[in-house]
């Protein structure tokens, strides 16, 4: 009889999951389109092609103005939202769906508009790219228009050029190292890097290493595998007749100055090569699933979204495990793609977390 209510309790926990989830995505409204928000999608691991997306969170109740930059937190298994029309982050439980309420929102008036973010559970805070130049850590559990940063690592132009942040985005944090990490450009080459600052750095801090070079060439974003202790550096080489050669260039997170890559994930058989009128979205990395996540695009229809999955260890002219294209991936300009696993593969990858609420 014991076995029996423990088989019963087994199945009425397993029936309280979340649907299996895989990739989240979101993205900023068109132009001209008449839209006043855009969802963030979630897909499935069998979803593939023109697929449609497994849930969606959509609806007034969200308060969001655009949702191309998220992030998955998954020790409470949260979404962290950066606003950017908005100028907040708005937080939201990952495995809801429909016309979903923000269970907190960080939006005092020095956050402006905001780009990427990276959660730092362990230490209870947030990291934030924040007035299109500058990186601020607020309090994790923050929620109102008076929540204050705790640090702000500042911009790096005009007279004071220590911190070399310009125009910031891409953040990730590196537990090991305790840094975030963004994409940024050299003044006056416009040359492409990848900038170090440590999570306790403030006001005109110095860098604590930087990655340039012909590796990070064209860089557009950056991601971090925190188990293989790699970093993920999406790029492209734009030819004469505007099309892009695009590549994954993969270093030790521990990389600086002018590395060179371990390999890259480059070639024709990749999908990464894309014709004029196309860009590089962004890159995501879950490491529950193994998988390394590109989003490209166009600047007029949906229908030429796109977004290339590839198993985690892909490397050189590796076809994609999956190829989603289509305005299935979402109605305005496209996101950039993060990992949203449900609490069974979590804990099937040996992550110990708590199940969810």
């Amino acid at each position: 009889m014991r076995m029996r209510l423990l088989s019963i309790a087994l199945v009425a926990t397993a029936i309280t999951l979340p649907a299996r989830a895989d990739m989240g995505l979101g993205g900023i409204a068109r132009t001209g389109s008449g839209q006043t928000t855009v969802p963030l999608r979630i897909f499935g691991p069998a979803v593939n092609g023109t697929g449609a997306a497994s849930y969606e969170m959509s609806g007034p109740a969200m308060g969001v103005q655009d949702t191309m930059w998220a992030t998955y937190e998954p020790n409470e298994q949260l979404l962290y939202v950066s606003d950017f029309y908005g100028k907040a982050i708005r937080v939201y439980p990952a495995f809801k769906t429909g016309n979903v309420a923000p269970i907190r929102v960080i939006n005092p008036p020095v956050l402006s508009q905001t780009r990427a973010n990276a959660p730092v559970f362990a230490h209870d805070e947030l990291g934030v790219i924040t007035t299109n130049c500058c990186i601020a850590v607020y309090p994790l559990h923050g929620n109102g228009d008076t929540v204050a940063p705790i640090r702000t690592i500042l911009w790096g132009g005009g007279a004071n050029p220590t911190t070399q942040l310009n125009n910031p985005g891409s953040l990730t944090y590196l537990p090991d190292t305790d840094e975030f990490a963004v994409i940024d450009y050299e003044p006056g080459t416009n040359a492409s890097r990848i900038i170090f600052h440590a999570r306790t750095a403030s006001g005109y801090a110095t860098p604590t290493r930087t990655i340039t070079g012909n590796g990070v060439a064209g860089a557009v974003g950056i991601a971090h595998d925190r188990r293989a202790h790699l970093l993920y550096v999406l790029g492209k080489t734009t030819l004469a007749n505007l099309d892009m050669i695009g590549r994954v260039a993969v270093f030790l997170d521990t990389a600086s100055g002018a590395a060179t890559p371990l390999y890259t994930i480059a070639g024709s058989l990749t999908q990464l090569n894309r014709p004029a009128g196309h860009y590089f979205v962004g890159i995501g990395h879950d490491p529950y699933e193994r998988r390394i996540m590109v989003s490209s695009s166009t600047s007029s229809v949906p229908a030429a979204h796109r977004v290339i999955i590839f198993n985690e260890d892909a490397a050189y002219n590796s076809v994609p495990l999956r190829d989603l294209s289509g305005d299935s991936l979402g109605p305005g300009y496209m996101g950039t793609p993060f990992g949203v696993p449900s609490w069974d593969v979590i804990h099937r990858n040996g992550f110990d977390l708590p199940p969810p609420d």
